[in-house]
């Protein structure tokens, strides 16, 4: 148990076999003053110290989990973390850890600093037609994969029908959305879908986030 002493306030550690065996009678080893140790008030005082010192912990615990929990809101709302995403170590470390929560990366965007680089129409049967073509992301941060819209239109230029493609419908087996959009590397994309009717006109654009 803890004592202290009445003179100096010394605090130190003894053995309660060993304050038996003395009658409870010590000597303090710094100003060498003979006290006797009342043994209920020193476990009240110690209850009280180890309450303090519980307290003080506990405390000490809630603003650390508020902190972190503003530090990680102030993250995810400006985004930071997807810039720290541009270094593969990170990102991958992002996804394991993503993956072993079950959950997903809530990348920014996607914005207008994603552009179409290229796109054909392909015929396929049936009166039916497939889409190819690259994308590319500039901004300096990975994105998310935008939807991509498929306007058709009838030969005098009238829209007939908006088709939208969500990243899992366009995206090949070597790109998953939860990776991110990164920035400068382009990606292919297919869109075939039974509504992707041949039409006499094709607009494709990309959906963005204000």
């Amino acid at each position: 148990m803890e004592i202290s002493c009445p003179r100096c306030e010394s605090a130190f550690s003894a053995d309660i076999k060993s304050l038996r065996q003395h009658h409870f009678q010590v000597k303090c080893s710094v100003c060498q003053q003979v006290f006797h140790v009342d043994l209920a008030a020193e476990t009240e005082t110690a209850g009280k110290h180890l309450g303090h010192r519980f307290s003080r912990y506990l405390l000490i615990t809630i603003i650390t989990l508020l902190l972190l929990a503003l530090i990680g809101q102030i993250v995810l709302s400006t985004g930071v973390y997807s810039y720290a995403a541009n270094s593969a170590p990170v990102r991958q470390a992002m996804i394991r850890g993503a993956t072993a929560l079950g959950t997903t990366i809530p990348w920014p965007g996607p914005n207008k600093a994603i552009q179409i680089i290229d796109s054909q129409v392909t015929p396929v049967g049936d009166h039916l037609a497939m889409i190819t073509g690259q994308i590319e992301n500039l901004a300096g941060h990975v994105q998310a994969y935008p939807v991509i819209e498929v306007t058709l239109s009838n030969v005098y230029g009238a829209p007939i029908t908006h088709l939208h493609f969500n990243p899992s419908q366009y995206l090949g087996p070597h790109h998953k959305t939860i990776d991110g959009f990164l920035a400068h590397s382009p990606i292919h994309f297919t869109l075939h879908s039974p509504q992707l009717a041949a039409a006499a006109g094709y607009q494709v654009t990309l959906l963005s986030r204000p």
